[in-house]
C-alpha cells in the first residue's frame, strides 16, 4: 500500500471503500486479508497528517451505521492536517446520521459550527469534545472571525460546512466556506453523497486562488463548486435537492 504525500486510501485510515460486510458475521472470513492489511498501517501513523480521533469501538459502531443505512465509501482522502471540508448535498435530518458514522469509520476528528446557544451547561464540555465550535449565527463576519481563529489555534482542524445553510433548496450557496478557507490557506476538499447509488464519495480537493480582490469573487467560486457538486451529486431527501 502506498501513501503519497498528498492522498491516502481509505483502508489507510481502518475502512474498505466497501463496508458493508464489516458489522455483521457474514464478511468476517471475506475480511480476513483485509485486515491483514489494516496492521501494515501501523507502520505509516507518521506520515498521515489528517486529524484522528476514536478507536476500534467507535469504528465498528460507524461500520455498523453505514451498514445500517446500507451506505458504502469511495475514493481517498486528502493527507492534510487542515482543511476546509464541504460535506453536501444536505438535504435530510439523516445526514448528521450517515456524517456521523463516516466520522467514526474512518477515526476522524472534523469540527463543525455550532449556534452558541447550544453551549450551556451540562452539554458545553460534550460538544466541545466531539469538535463543536461555538458560532454567531447573526454575524457571518464574526463566524468568519471565530473560524480563522480556530484553524490559527490549532495544527490539526478539518472544519466541515454544509454551504446550504438548510436543508430546503436553496439556488444559491453562502460564500463563506470559501472566504474561510481562502483567509485560512487552506484548501477545500468535496465529500458529496450520492443517494441512488448509496454512495459517500471522497471526491476533490480544491486549492483556492491567491488573490480575491471583492465578494464577487468568493460568489462565483462558491457557485462553481455548487454546480459541480448539483452535476455529480444526489442528497437524501430528493424534493430538496
Amino acid at each position: 500500500m502506498t501513501i503519497t504525500k498528498d492522498s491516502l486510501p481509505l483502508s489507510s485510515l481502518g475502512i474498505y471503500t466497501s463496508v458493508l460486510a464489516t458489522c455483521g458475521d457474514e464478511g468476517a472470513h471475506e475480511n480476513d486479508t483485509q485486515a491483514s492489511e489494516i496492521q501494515t498501517n501501523e507502520m505509516l501513523e507518521s506520515e498521515i497528517h489528517v486529524p484522528r480521533a476514536g478507536n476500534m469501538v467507535t469504528r465498528f459502531l460507524g461500520r455498523c451505521v453505514l451498514r445500517i443505512m446500507g451506505y458504502k465509501l469511495q475514493g481517498h482522502i486528502p493527507n492534510h492536517p487542515k482543511l476546509v471540508v464541504v460535506g453536501t448535498p444536505h438535504t435530510s435530518n439523516l445526514d448528521s446520521v450517515l456524517a456521523l458514522g463516516t466520522i467514526l469509520s474512518l477515526s476522524l476528528r472534523v469540527n463543525f459550527m455550532m449556534k452558541k446557544e447550544a453551549f450551556f451547561f451540562p452539554l458545553k464540555q460534550f460538544f466541545i469534545s466531539i469538535g463543536g465550535i461555538p458560532l454567531e449565527r447573526d454575524n457571518p463576519r464574526i463566524a468568519i472571525r471565530q473560524s480563522l481563529k480556530a484553524f490559527e489555534k490549532n495544527d490539526k482542524l478539518w472544519l466541515v460546512i454544509t454551504p446550504e445553510g438548510t436543508r430546503k433548496s436553496v439556488s444559491s450557496w453562502k460564500a463563506g466556506f470559501v472566504r474561510i478557507a481562502h483567509k485560512a490557506d487552506v484548501p477545500i476538499f468535496i465529500i458529496g453523497i450520492d443517494s441512488r447509488t448509496k454512495t459517500i464519495h471522497f471526491d476533490k480537493l480544491i486549492a483556492l486562488k491567491p488573490v480575491y480582490k471583492t465578494s464577487a469573487d468568493y460568489d462565483f467560486h462558491a457557485q462553481e463548486i455548487r454546480d459541480y457538486v448539483r452535476a455529480r451529486y444526489w442528497g437524501l431527501n430528493p424534493e430538496n435537492h
